[in-house]
């Protein structure tokens, strides 16, 4: 389970599992692209008051509203009050308590678009069967007199949020998972708080933790802290060391990147890098690189209008394996100012064999694709990795070791409607509005009969069937 290098360790459970919930925070309706924040709840001070958080690799901190901010960007979520807390102490960065009167320690930490200014507190934060979690107390020291699931922390209570992005976040902080290089202090780093707090015996895990984010409504999310969950993991992990680990980030080295079987010159220098991170919704690339990777990537959309089955394979390769990503994972599809041919919503590609799959013409696949230019020592050839990756691949973080695993996660078998639509456009509701038909009761979810018209279609289109597994059926 550990590797070659850690072998003797305890391969048991996680210490805690913290199940997520997934909120949709922006449709764009011109792309079909939809954008989602993966949160859990944690518990701040005595008594506890919940806090919803999104978990983000690419922090330091533990950064919550307090009563200290006044903005709107805090106002509209719930705050921390240190005053409320029984067990909350205002501090500076050394652990001394604050004087009345003298200078407090402060600090500004940037966040994408925006950036946060906070004072530091020391409080307890739990997490427990009250916030959705999943404890193995088999697993936790005891120290400091603390329930399982309840750790003492310094933490930043913001006095200052910039309106951009802190007032759209549909939860309340940021609760940083990076390594020790982004922390202040190592009392402001989860991981390295945690590691203390776990038994001896299970110590070679105290500094890992795997996310898993579900495919669909029909799953849960979860992140592991104290080891992984090894069922959702449909092959063994393979591992890339982090570079450069002072840098706090979890960053691994790419060796080449490939569009289907075209490489890329951009990263023969050996400089591209991958950020792994949980708080970015798309792929991030560099600006120089961006256009040709987006030629690239285009392409035609499969019959039904959607982006579930041909197009180029993006492939991202390191020293000992590969990530690949199709188009349903860094696509969508988007309607263009073409004509629709033949049928009379798509054409048949004249240069096509028997077992390629007829492609529309009125809509096209875009790839989900940002851009984020970065000066040494983190760029400029940095690629962020976010969650078209980490759905397609359930990710281990490993601070101990210094190193990433990635193995293709296990999702739910059950086909959505629209996997099904890949197969069968007939069953869509794209073109009805044309037709004089309404979509109005359109289901999301596939029905027996949707079931035995998908079949229908496969026998009228052959090479739509692409091997259809007994799960699909």
């Amino acid at each position: 389970m550990w590797g070659e290098d850690a072998s003797d360790c305890f391969a048991g459970e996680p210490a805690l599992i913290i199940k997520l919930t997934r909120e949709i925070v922006e449709i764009n309706h011109k792309t079909n692209y939809v954008k989602s924040d993966y949160h859990g709840t944690i518990l701040v001070g005595t008594p506890g008051l919940p806090m919803t958080v999104v978990f983000d690799t690419g922090s330091g901190h533990l950064l919550l509203p307090s009563m200290y901010c006044k903005t709107e960007a805090c106002r509209v979520h719930t705050r921390y009050r240190r005053s409320s807390s029984s067990t909350g102490r205002d501090i500076n960065f050394n652990g001394s308590a604050v004087v009345r009167g003298k200078p407090r320690d402060s600090i500004t930490v940037e966040f994408g678009t925006g950036e946060a200014t906070g004072v530091v507190v020391e409080d307890v934060v739990c997490m427990g069967p009250k916030t959705n979690a999943i404890i193995d107390s088999s697993l936790w020291n005891g120290k400091d007199g603390l329930q399982p699931g309840c750790m003492r922390m310094h933490f930043l209570a913001a006095t200052d949020l910039s309106e951009d992005p802190f007032v759209k976040f549909g939860f309340d902080g940021v609760f940083g998972l990076s390594l020790l290089g982004l922390s202040q202090t190592p009392h402001h780093n989860f991981l390295t708080v945690l590691s203390h707090l776990i038994e001896d015996r299970h110590q070679c895990a105290s500094q890992s933790f795997g996310v898993f984010l579900a495919n669909s409504e029909h799953e849960e999310s979860d992140i592991a802290f104290g080891g992984w969950n090894e069922g959702h993991l449909l092959e063994e992990l393979s591992w890339a060391p982090v570079h450069d680990p002072s840098l706090g980030h979890w960053i691994i080295p790419i060796k080449s990147i490939r569009v289907d079987d075209e490489k890329m010159d951009f990263c023969n220098d050996g400089r591209c890098r991958a950020a792994v991170d949980t708080g970015t919704a798309l792929l991030s690339v560099p600006p120089k690189i961006f256009r040709e990777m987006f030629e690239l990537l285009r392409h035609e959309s499969d019959l039904a209008g959607h982006c579930q089955g041909h197009g180029p394979m993006l492939h991202f390769e390191f020293e000992d394996f590969t990530v690949t990503l199709s188009p349903k994972e860094y696509s969508a599809a988007r309607k263009t100012k073409k004509s629709m041919m033949r049928g009379p919503d798509f054409e048949e590609d004249s240069t096509a064999n028997d077992t390629e799959a007829p492609r529309r013409r009125d809509f096209r696949c875009f790839p989900l694709l940002m851009t984020l230019e970065l000066e040494e020592p983190l760029g400029p050839k940095l690629f962020i990795l976010g969650e078209p990756v980490l759905r397609k691949y359930y990710t281990v973080y490993d601070a101990r070791l210094k190193r990433i695993g990635f193995g293709r996660a296990v999702h739910a078998a059950a086909p959505s409607r629209e996997e099904l639509l890949s197969h069968a456009p007939e069953l869509d509701g794209i073109g009805l509005k044309e037709k004089g038909l309404n979509k109005k009761g359109q289901r999301t979810h596939p029905t027996m009969f949707d079931v035995f018209r998908w079949r229908q279609a496969l026998k009228l289109w052959p090479g739509l069937r692409k091997n259809p597994t007994k799960k699909e059926l």
